[in-house]
């Protein structure tokens, strides 16, 4: 319990400080269909008569790479995807690969989009700040905040089916780094990819512990007694009876596969979401995903699935990780198991 500041409780009985919270509101998915991928392009998306001015868009994806291919001769290149955002406004672009006949051959599922609402942003906005502990923030739609909706903790095989929709945020502890971690929204699985000989993402063939804090979309549940609180739209966003994601750190990615970024607080079971960074080039002869990867003092790169096998020795060894020195949110698994 703490000496000041607003609290709920989790499903296990742990008391929640909410007060210095920073939850997601989930804004839109852009479908894989409203990109250009081709070389060179770009897509900018404006949410500024959507979000105030002020508020944090938060940007993920599911893999963070494109694969462009050369339908003429025996050619490829993983091309790290730019997600840019500037004053509420999200473009995503393809590095330029040049003159030629080239198209892309793997690309994200899908781009979801969250606001962060870090205080309140005006002061006669909606929601509830408390001036000594910090700020919980406006929440102005009732049918976007992101709440937790689901715990797991289990022994980890090598996949998981979540019960959850296609817009939640679903964050992970792994004891095991050597595990590359990845998210697949379509089956709704948490899949796990280890090396094993030359295959370097091969699903399974380990047994480990596996703790998930999902957050999804969700109507906030009216109790018989506690508080509400109202957004703009009239609607009851937030209540007591919610448990929303506190983000603790962003961590910001290591450089290359092998390196790794220390979390600021370990003893607090951190936690992350989960996705494919990028891709890597082993033996010259296969291009495999790279996803992430931690144990519980850092996060990193770790193996994922086989993209592209194209031959003995005819790929440029290459390492392309989009995501490399920037950040991901970091949840503590203490305030909620």
């Amino acid at each position: 319990m703490s000496d000041f500041g607003l609290q709920v409780f989790t499903p296990s009985g742990k008391a929640l400080n909410v007060s210095d919270a920073s939850p997601l509101q989930f804004i839109r998915r852009i479908s894989r269909s409203e990109v250009s991928f081709t070389t060179g392009a770009s897509t900018t998306f404006d949410f500024s008569a959507q979000v105030p001015a002020g508020v944090q868009i938060v940007v993920w994806t599911d893999f963070a790479a494109v694969i462009i291919q050369s339908p003429i001769y025996l050619g490829y290149s993983v091309m790290p995807l730019s997600i840019a955002v500037a004053d509420r406004r999200v473009t995503i672009s393809v590095p330029d690969f040049g003159t030629g006949n080239w198209g892309p051959r793997e690309t994200p599922t899908g781009f979801w989009v969250f606001a962060i609402y870090p205080q309140p942003v005006t002061s006669d906005g909606f929601g509830l700040f408390i001036d000594s502990g910090g700020a919980f923030p406006a929440v102005v739609n009732s049918a976007a905040g992101l709440f937790m909706t689901a715990q797991y903790s289990v022994t980890f095989t090598g996949t998981l089916t979540l019960n959850c929709s296609e817009n939640a945020m679903v964050f992970c502890n792994c004891a095991d780094d050597g595990i590359g971690l990845y998210f697949d929204r379509t089956t709704r699985q948490i899949i796990g990819y280890k090396p094993a000989g030359k295959q370097w993402g091969t699903v399974g063939g380990f047994s480990v512990p596996l703790q998930v804090c999902v957050f999804d979309v969700k109507t906030p549940t009216i109790p018989d007694w506690g508080l509400m609180i109202y957004g703009a739209d009239g609607g009851v966003s937030f209540t007591s009876q919610e448990v929303p994601m506190i983000i603790r750190q962003w961590a910001a990615l290591p450089s290359a596969v092998g390196n790794w970024t220390n979390f600021t607080s370990p003893a607090n079971t951190p936690m992350i979401p989960l996705a494919s960074m990028g891709a890597k080039t082993i033996d010259r002869s296969f291009i495999w995903k790279v996803n992430l990867a931690m144990n519980n003092q850092h996060v990193g790169y770790g193996p994922g699935a086989l993209l592209l096998q194209v031959g003995d020795n005819i790929l440029t060894e290459q390492e392309q990780i989009s995501y490399k020195g920037k950040t991901v949110p970091v949840i503590w698994g203490s305030d909620y198991f």
